[in-house]
């Protein structure tokens, strides 16, 4: 895709490719655009992928170091022939900000997906995303939801994701399973639960779920399960 730049005196003219650029959106889909000047300011990033009027987006710009800033419509960022640069043009107007591993980030959205942000930090599968809470790590799965919308900055760190969880079945019995999806059967034989017998997951409220024929879930660290025979009655 090649972008149509405008001069100073609002003539366009047209780029010839010199600097490549990635440009993503909300969902993190991204198109690459081309510019021939060296700087491009947040309006021409915003209306190079058809966004308009300029002032209903929010224009980032993804920084090497993995920081995310903002980018007003005239305030100009300088390109490099040598890299890609990458933007976000995403619809808002104000931004929210958070810190991973002290990189300082802004998101229009309030509740990013987990691996967005771990994209944005340069982050591995291997890694996983926690936050400090009284004294206790939250740890997120990948495709959970985070809150950045409050009044303070969140401030998040990436740690060594263990290969396995530990789940909880008939009240005190643990398990170490492999961070995975699993299937109602499969559940069933690691926990040796007895033929005839259906299973429950017990959600974080203490409500008992019973897991249909099939089911796929994937397990998680502290989950707890339960089994009972066919009249409903707890194993």
């Amino acid at each position: 895709m090649e972008a149509v730049l405008m001069n100073t005196d609002g003539n366009r003219k047209q780029g010839n490719g010199t600097f490549e650029v990635q440009i993503g959106d909300k969902d993190f889909d991204f198109v690459t655009v081309t510019f021939d000047d060296a700087e491009v300011t947040g309006a021409q990033v915003a209306m190079s992928v058809g966004k308009h009027p300029v002032e209903n987006y929010v224009v980032l710009r993804h920084l090497n170091t993995g920081e995310l800033e903002s980018l007003r419509p005239t305030e100009t960022s300088e390109l490099d022939k040598n890299k890609v640069s990458r933007f976000f043009v995403v619809e808002g107007g104000d931004t929210h900000r958070f810190f991973v591993d002290g990189l300082a980030m802004e998101w229009p959205r309030k509740k990013p997906i987990v691996w967005q942000i771990k994209f944005l930090a340069g982050a591995g599968d291997e890694q996983m995303l926690t936050l400090e809470r009284r004294g206790v790590d939250l740890v997120f799965d990948d495709d959970d939801e985070v809150d950045i919308g409050g009044g303070d900055a969140e401030r998040f760190k990436l740690r060594k994701r263990k290969k396995t969880v530990t789940v909880i079945y008939g009240g005190d019995t643990e398990f170490e399973l492999e961070r995975r999806v699993y299937t109602t059967e499969e559940l069933m034989t690691e926990f040796g639960v007895p033929a005839g017998y259906k299973l429950d997951v017990i959600g974080s409220d203490g409500v008992f779920r019973e897991m249909a024929p099939g089911e796929r879930l994937k397990v998680r660290d502290g989950m707890e399960f339960a089994s009972h025979p066919p009249v409903g009655q707890s194993s």
